[in-house]
């Protein structure tokens, strides 16, 4: 299979995953979005333990990319504490999640269909935060990614990535 059927099979098999309420598609709830203005969230970015928060730079004003990121959960709560988010996945459903959950909330974020191979749409040290759930599993090569996040992120930047074992 090579990368473009790849993609294609991913897109569709998180579209599929939306449709049958996987919990990694399952929106934040409002009161969620509430805390997490009040500076009061946490967010995982693998199956269940929360990222330490020291761990993020403060958040006001900050640019982040959620990479691979969407299903109206992390790109939500980035927004609510302040940030400036953009959401790149390749799942429109898994977009419109983020979409719903900014309308329900009145927040602004940025949804992007793309390839997370591909940030050629960026250019050179755009953004403050990366956060990248454990999606690198669905590319054939993830140099690539790493190469295009090294790319984006400004000098000093900081990329957050959640990783399963295959062997799982």
């Amino acid at each position: 299979m090579n990368r473009s059927q790849l993609y294609r099979y991913n897109q569709r098999a998180w579209n599929r995953a939306v449709a049958e309420g996987s919990e990694w598609t399952i929106p934040v709830s409002a009161e969620q979005v509430a805390a997490a203005r009040r500076g009061e969230w946490q967010m995982t970015l693998t199956t269940r333990k929360a990222v330490p928060r020291t761990w993020f730079p403060p958040l006001a004003g900050v640019q982040v990319l959620g990479l691979a990121a969407s299903g109206g959960q992390q790109g939500p709560l980035l927004a609510a504490a302040g940030a400036h988010v953009n959401i790149l996945d390749a799942s429109p459903q898994q977009l419109a999640q983020d979409r719903y959950v900014a309308h329900r909330d009145g927040l602004t974020l940025t949804t992007i269909e793309g390839d997370m191979a591909d940030l050629s749409r960026f250019t050179d040290d755009s953004f403050d935060l990366i956060v990248h759930p454990c999606s690198n599993l669905f590319v054939p090569d993830v140099l690539v990614v790493w190469r295009e996040c090294y790319r984006v992120l400004k000098p000093g930047g900081v990329l957050l990535a959640g990783f399963f074992n295959p062997a799982s």
